[in-house]
């Protein structure tokens, strides 16, 4: 150091040497990053000290090696000329290059600086022709780390123009994935195209966005049997091929997620590896595909659904429906629940559902600005429903019904039915929504010969529909929606398990009203149904039907205020289902406990 410079080795950014092949590659790296175009003074300083390490190769060949044997406690203290290898000579005052001062010397000829007088565009395309050559008998990616180490590509300007040859060659459209990988790693292209992007921007881009593209091809080749959509887009097949999958929500709802990831995500994969019109074409069939054979399912669920509801109002408020007109009703009915969820389906008209969206942002944003709650809480709104619910049900365990009572409490239901389908409307396909529906007629034949017909039709379809609605939203998480601790959850189930026990005990021995027990038993249940998940399989689900009824009808046996009350059986079965799914969902995790590390 001298002057507050740097010293010669620092600039070249390499270790003391006097190898000019080194020297040559050491300033062959650093031009990289140092160009003439971005830092003049920088370029100047690494030019004058590239010429000045060649000039001295010999003598730093000389010394170094000296140098490096010398032991440092016996070693006297060294010369400024030792340290350049530079000889000392008693009649001459040591210039400022000893001291690692870059002096201005005259220039020296050509040869004296590594320059091969050879047009560096013919050598780089004949030296890229031998390597294209060698590739095509021998690995090309196994071959390349080799060839760069030629002496013809320490020369700079041939290696540059050896490298816009690989440049090119990465830019078209015939070349080997191995060996353009291998080209990109050894050249450093992967973490460095600044210096190539200044003078060939079309190349680099182009380079690039091939890269890009084979990497985001062979990423999705290697996952597309793993999901239907993704095997559709890459076999490049018309979307003819898939008509029957294209009536699936499940399959279209996949594949346009899909679609829009590779629009928007995957864009060089999209123009160089795919077909555009045929991706247009999966485009066009896939938007517009918006009514599906789960809607259809649905709309003849909800159709019976409304149907029963109708039903059930009139015959609370002492209407009976004849056969034609309950005939013109199921009918009417199921025609409204079609183009309802038609018009819900392929959103028209366009004005109106603009309206509707717009409407329920507002409302969101007004509840979230209320109820600070909420923004934290979001699942909490989802809630909003079960505590009517919840208490209309409870009116149905009054011994003595008035006739408003009756026909408020029923069409109180009726709408709470209605809300919990339109909260979790996502939630319902169509198997599901028939599914809801034979239970739904189920439970109300098995009401209509234990209580009257009113009971039996207008109040076990919501009641069986929107306790449908519950489990089908505490299986997707609802608990850890609303924000509460998740670490509560086992003490949670622990105590509902207690207590569920105890009140079927206190049913059985009688000691209290049992219209009292069994509301509670009613509202324990529901409650239940927040802490266990429930899975809608027909392995799963089959002792739900089988276990309660059994159940019930053994306390029945023993307590006559059950046989007394239709509402009483349906508190049974409930407790009895919500029981096994939460013991179940426990001795799976305790089992899980043992496979699992770290699993409390």
């Amino acid at each position: 150091m001298h002057n507050g410079q740097r010293s010669l080795w620092a600039i070249l950014g390499t270790e003391p040497t006097g190898d000019e092949r080194a020297l040559k590659r050491a300033y062959a790296k650093r031009l990289k990053v140092t160009r003439p175009e971005d830092d003049p003074a920088a370029f100047q300083e690494l030019r004058e000290a590239y010429e000045y390490a060649l000039r001295h190769a010999h003598l730093f060949a000389e010394e170094l090696p000296e140098a490096q044997t010398a032991e440092a406690p016996e070693a006297r203290p060294m010369e400024p000329a030792d340290l350049w290898g530079v000889i000392d000579e008693p009649a001459q005052e040591p210039s400022a290059e000893l001291w690692g001062v870059i002096a201005q010397e005259p220039a020296a000829p050509p040869e004296l600086w590594g320059v091969v007088a050879v047009d560096p565009v013919q050598e780089a395309a004949s030296l890229w022709q031998a390597f294209l050559e060698q590739s095509r008998r021998r690995n090309g990616a196994a071959l390349l780390p080799g060839f760069l180490e030629r002496e013809e590509l320490l020369n700079l300007d041939v290696r540059e123009e050896f490298e816009l040859c690989a440049l090119r060659y990465c830019a078209g459209a015939g070349y080997d994935q191995s060996l353009r990988q291998a080209l990109f790693e050894q050249l450093g292209w992967d973490r460095d195209f600044s210096y190539l992007a200044r003078s060939h921007a079309d190349l680099v881009r182009s380079a690039v966005q091939r890269y890009r593209a084979d990497r985001s091809f062979a990423h999705f080749s290697d996952n597309r049997d793993s999901y239907p959509g993704l095997d559709c887009i890459m076999s490049q097949q018309a979307p003819s091929a898939y008509a029957r999958q294209l009536f699936d929500q499940k399959f279209n709802l996949q594949l346009r997620e899909l679609l829009q990831t590779i629009r928007w995500q995957h864009a060089e994969m999209l123009a160089y590896k795919l077909d555009t019109d045929l991706f247009a074409q999966w485009e066009q069939a896939i938007l517009s595909k918006r009514y599906f054979k789960q809607t259809a399912l649905a709309s003849f669920g909800l159709g019976f659904v409304l149907h029963f509801m109708l039903a059930g109002v009139l015959d609370a408020a002492g209407f009976k429906l004849g056969d034609a007109a309950a005939y013109a009703s199921l009918l009417g009915f199921q025609a409204l629940a079609f183009a309802l969820l038609a018009m819900h389906a392929l959103r028209w008209p366009a004005p109106l559902f603009t309206q509707l969206e717009s409407l329920q942002e507002t409302l969101q944003e007004t509840l979230q600005r209320r109820l600070p709650v909420l923004q934290a809480r979001p699942g909490l709104l989802h809630l909003a429903w079960i505590a009517p619910y919840v208490l209309l049900a409870l009116l149905l365990f009054l011994p003595a019904w008035h006739d408003s009572v009756r026909l408020i409490t029923s069409a109180g239901l009726c709408a709470s039915a209605l809300i919990a389908y339109a909260m979790n409307r996502q939630l319902m396909n169509g198997m599901l929504m028939v599914l809801t529906v034979i239970a739904s007629l189920f439970v109300g034949m098995f009401l209509s010969g234990a209580g009257s017909a009113a009971l039996a039709i207008g109040n076990s379809a919501p009641l069986m529909f929107c306790l449908i609605m519950l489990a089908l939203r505490t299986a997707t998480g609802l608990y850890g929606d609303c924000g509460f601790p998740e670490a509560l959850l086992p003490r949670l189930r622990a105590a509902w398990l207690i207590g569920c026990a105890g009140l079927l005990s206190l049913l059985y021995v009688q000691q209290l009203p049992a219209a009292l027990v069994g509301a509670a038993l009613y509202a324990w249940s529901c409650a239940g149904l927040l802490f266990s998940p429930t899975d809608f399989k027909w392995k799963t689900i089959w002792p739900v039907v089988l276990v309660p009824s059994l159940a019930s009808f053994v306390l029945a046996g023993h307590a006559p205020s059950i046989r007394a009350m239709p509402m009483m059986h349906n508190s049974v079965e409930l407790a009895v289902a919500v029981l096994y799914l939460t013991l179940r969902y426990m001795y799976l995790t305790y089992g899980k406990s043992f496979s699992k590390s770290r699993l409390s």
